[in-house]
C-alpha cells in the first residue's frame, strides 16, 4: 500500500471514531450515572437504611433502588430525602426506584419519615472542581 493511500484510510478511520464519539460542549462536565441499592434492614430493635453513606459528585445523575427487608407485621419502612424533594414507602419485598440529578453541592441526611427513632444516612455530593 502506499503512503497516500493509507494515510487516506488513516484519516477516514480518525474522522469516522470522531464523528462516533459523543458530543460534550466546551465547559460541561460528562453526566455520569451513579447506581446504588438501600436495604432497609433491622437488628435488635434498631431499623435503617444501609449503606449509610452515598457519596456522589455534583451533577451526577442518581439512582437508588430502595429495598425493604425488615420482618414483621408493619412492613412499610419510609425513605425521605427532603433536600431532594424525596418521600417514599417502600413495602416489604418490594422494590422502588427513585431518580435525580445531584445538583448542589453538600451533606444531605435521608431517613424514615415514618418513626424518627429508625437511624438515618447521607448523601454526600461533592462540588464540581
Amino acid at each position: 500500500m502506499t503512503k497516500p493511500v493509507l494515510r487516506t484510510l488513516v484519516l477516514v478511520a480518525l474522522a469516522g471514531w470522531v464523528a462516533a464519539a459523543p458530543s460534550v460542549r466546551a465547559g460541561q462536565p460528562r453526566t455520569t450515572v451513579r447506581k446504588f441499592t438501600l436495604v432497609s434492614v433491622q437488628f435488635g430493635d434498631t431499623r435503617m437504611w444501609l449503606p449509610g453513606t452515598i457519596v456522589v459528585h455534583q451533577g451526577d445523575k442518581v439512582e437508588l433502588t430502595l429495598k425493604n427487608e425488615i420482618p414483621g407485621e408493619k412492613n412499610e419502612h419510609g425513605f425521605s430525602l427532603p433536600a431532594y424533594g424525596i418521600t417514599e414507602i417502600v413495602r416489604h419485598g418490594d422494590l422502588k426506584t427513585v431518580e435525580f440529578v445531584a445538583s448542589k453541592p453538600g451533606i444531605f441526611n435521608y431517613f424514615c419519615q415514618l418513626d424518627s427513632a429508625h437511624v438515618g444516612g447521607q448523601l454526600v455530593v461533592e462540588p464540581n472542581r
